[in-house]
């Protein structure tokens, strides 16, 4: 398997057709045919599936586009890593985020180290606490900003933090005119939540199921930037991420506590036994900085709980994890 295979895949993937991706890559249709060919013998499974003139990649392939993106992704960044040692510009510093932190804390810290002297390419992803933990582990990242689990064999647990979760509503709603916005106002609203039932809004609805609280119609998204443009398009109310919601002000969209305490618990990690560079170190301390002076209710936790948060022995907290 070699570059070029993936980079075939991708472009058909991405086009929908080998007609369309054979012209991006200036190839001919017969050879991007026999590459996706070639590479599903060589997988041992079918990539795509023919759908009229077009082709849509089967429930293998769509796993696999992820695994080869990266891939990629991590081929291109060596052959960049290489020209910079090569003209004596060091390190490229890789950050790996999950969407909540490289959004709502990265960018705001970034722009706080002028007294830093910064690589000539920094680099920030933003993936799934999984792939975070991958990247950081693999070595592809040297500093990771993730949401749970964080005690993950291979990896030093750098910081831990904690704050509650908070509501969403648009301004002209009723509710913005509460200083604290109680849980049971949810019942029978409409609501805008993350699609992973597993992950962050398991806690919310364990929360809402609690008190016995039924909301209205769901609409669900993938991030919680995504919940918070529904919340100022249509309406609805919505319980977010507190990164996501003091990091991402919006026009008419007014961020509120609310009565019960949904926590959500993110942090810092690295490769085991591998020291930051000063200047991945200075970015964790504006990251840290940033989230003191901005989030509500935000607390500095010990490292070592990580395991605790990940296992749930905390009795009676709930551990939202986010994305």
């Amino acid at each position: 398997m070699e570059t070029r295979d993936l980079q075939a895949f991708l472009a058909v993937a991405a086009s929908g057709s080998i007609t369309k991706a054979a012209d991006v890559l200036g190839r001919s249709q017969p050879s991007v045919t026999r590459t996706i060919q070639d590479l599903e013998v060589e997988l041992g499974f079918e990539l795509l599936h023919r759908v009229g003139r077009r082709v849509q990649l089967s429930e293998e392939g769509a796993a696999f586009e992820e695994e080869a993106r990266r891939l990629l992704m991590s081929f291109t960044e060596l052959a960049a890593r290489a020209k910079m040692i090569a003209a004596g510009r060091g390190r490229i510093l890789q950050i790996v985020t999950t969407s909540a932190i490289g959004t709502g804390l990265i960018p705001r810290a970034m722009a706080e180290l002028k007294g830093v002297e910064l690589p000539h390419e920094t680099h920030l992803g933003q993936f799934l606490p999984s792939i975070v933990s991958q990247e950081v582990r693999s070595g592809r990242a040297e500093i990771g900003f993730s949401s749970l689990p964080l005690d993950t064999p291979g990896l030093d647990v750098l910081r831990l933090y904690s704050a509650p979760d908070v509501a969403a509503v648009r301004k002209d709603d009723p509710l913005a005119e509460l200083d604290v916005i109680p849980l049971s106002a949810f019942a029978g609203r409409r609501v805008a939540t993350l699609l992973n039932p597993l992950r962050f809004q398991l806690h919310v609805s364990k929360a809402l199921a609690a008190r016995g609280i039924d909301t209205g119609p769901m609409i669900r998204t993938n991030t919680a930037y995504g919940a918070l443009q529904i919340v100022r398009q249509t309406g609805a109310a919505a319980v977010i991420d507190p990164l996501t919601a003091y990091g991402l002000a919006l026009p008419d969209v007014v961020i509120r506590p609310i009565d019960v305490t949904v926590l959500f618990y993110w942090g810092v990690v690295a490769a085991e036994k591998r020291p930051l560079r000063p200047v991945a170190q200075a970015l964790m301390n504006a990251v840290e900085a940033v989230a003191e002076r901005t989030i509500a209710g935000f607390t500095k936790l010990d490292p070592a709980l990580a395991g605790q948060l990940v296992n749930g022995s905390e009795s009676g907290t709930n551990h939202g994890t986010g994305i």
